[in-house]
């Protein structure tokens, strides 16, 4: 069976209250009487802990009845080890936060109530979002989590040290203009490190099979027929991105600064690169980086190999709502993770970070506020993913062991910039061992 969803442990609750609610979904929706308590888990940190924080005492304004309890729970692994071993331990917060490649795990767990099938209670316009956007965390038509912060990577740049480098006020579009531009700047005479940098994250390897138009794992990217099998990021496509990108650092145009999302931003910020590829999430941070050193920045969209026909896909997580609780409960998170989607929130919550609105209503009514007129980098993010066709690829892939299969890739970087391997050598040996991970995983979820 495509995709199916193991529910082990699951309790269904079948509730014959007293009085009840009709809601638009189509059957009667449990009443929330007294106070009902929803704990919500989040990975987002620093000032957008505040963000989260206040969205959430609004919707509770809106619904004096709902009380939550919001916690930033560390990094998404975090978020996620948290989870599951507050599940098995029978109390499992109402409400996380996990990123997009957790989606099939997450879907085959049996930690979670899917969205879709609590939409029985109250309707949820799905053609209100962004499509790129809802089609990610939907698997075999049904939706399984609430999207909440999406982004792509962009590509942003220094307009002031391109200027003094004598270089037109644009982002190099192409592989190749990346390398040109990059040995222009390293001749113009600005104390770089390196022209451009971005963090050790396989993110961008995938991101750049998406513009390709290429598969990372068979049967349609994971979306078609079984469960993936074998690993395709090791054929021509990840090959030349990983020869481009390993190549610069063996040149001196690409700065290695590791993993995390730190280090980049702050040798961008610096002035100890001109260029850095990184979430449109930073947009807020990287402006207020440079113009703390009277620099101006521009943003453009990840570079592409000439003749590239794909386009990106989004990034970031989604609100899920675990299972085993009584439905007023599940019912009150159902109404936290839709407000959070709804427009009010995702104009603040774009506002204060860069991640883009994930519904289309929200972007008009930014458009109709002039909100982009006055804030043009914030407006390369959807033109982006706009202007990406759909395909298998450019969805996204869904992948069992999607954080083992990162691992292999980015740890295979590192030995080819260390010397060690070849390109191919590293992704084939990164394939291979994606195989088996993936052939483990999928005999345990058939």
């Amino acid at each position: 069976m495509r995709h199916r969803v193991f529910r082990f442990g699951l309790i269904l609750l079948i509730l014959f209250l007293p009085s009840v609610i009709f809601a638009a979904g189509g059957q009667e929706a449990p009443e929330i009487t007294g106070t009902v308590s929803v704990e919500m888990w989040h990975a987002m940190s620093g000032e957008r802990i505040q963000l989260i924080e206040g969205i959430v005492e609004s919707f509770m304004k809106q619904n004096p009845n709902i009380n939550v309890v919001v916690q930033y729970t560390g990094s998404y692994n975090d978020t996620l080890n948290k989870t599951t071993a507050a599940f098995r331990a029978g109390n499992p917060p109402h409400v996380f936060h996990l990123y997009e490649i957790g989606t099939l795990g997450m879907a085959n767990s049996g930690m979670v109530t899917p969205i879709g099938d609590l939409t029985r209670w109250e309707e949820i316009d799905w053609d209100a979002f962004f499509s790129p956007v809802s089609n990610y965390y939907t698997i075999s038509g049904k939706h399984y989590s609430m999207p909440f912060n999406s982004s792509t990577p962009l590509l942003y740049y220094n307009k002031s040290f391109f200027k003094q480098a004598g270089l037109p006020d644009k982002a190099p579009a192409t592989f190749d203009a990346v390398i040109e531009v990059g040995k222009k700047l390293k001749g113009s005479g600005l104390d770089l490190k390196a022209p451009i940098t971005w963090n050790l994250n396989c993110w961008y390897f995938e991101q750049f099979h998406c513009i390709m138009d290429a598969p990372l794992v068979n049967n349609d990217n994971g979306r078609t027929g079984t469960f993936p099998t074998k690993a395709l990021f090791n054929q021509e496509a990840g090959q030349t991105i990983a020869e481009w990108w390993t190549g610069m650092e063996r040149d001196g145009i690409f700065l290695d600064v590791g993993p995390g999302w730190s280090n980049h931003r702050a040798a961008f910020g610096s002035g100890e690169v001109a260029m850095v590829m990184s979430s449109t999430s930073d947009v807020n941070k990287l402006t207020n980086l440079l113009d703390e050193k009277g620099w101006e920045m521009g943003t453009g969209f990840m570079p592409r190999p000439v003749g590239a026909k794909g386009g990106v896909t989004i990034g970031g997580g989604t609100l899920w709502i675990s299972s085993g609780h009584p439905d007023a409960e599940l019912y009150a998170a159902l109404k936290l993770v839709k407000y959070i989607s709804e427009d009010d929130a995702q104009k603040k919550w774009h506002k204060g970070t860069g991640y883009f609105p994930v519904r289309k209503t929200a972007m008009k009514a930014l458009e109709k506020e002039g909100w982009f007129r006055e804030n043009p980098n914030f407006l390369v993010a959807f033109n982006q993913l706009l202007e990406s066709p759909y395909t298998y690829n450019t969805a996204g892939a869904l992948i069992g062991v999607f954080p083992e299969l990162r691992k292999l890739v980015e740890t295979g970087i590192q030995r080819v910039y260390a010397g060690e391997k070849t390109v191919k050598e590293t992704l084939d040996e990164a394939g291979a061992k994606s195989d088996e991970a993936m052939k483990e995983w999928n005999e345990l979820n058939q």
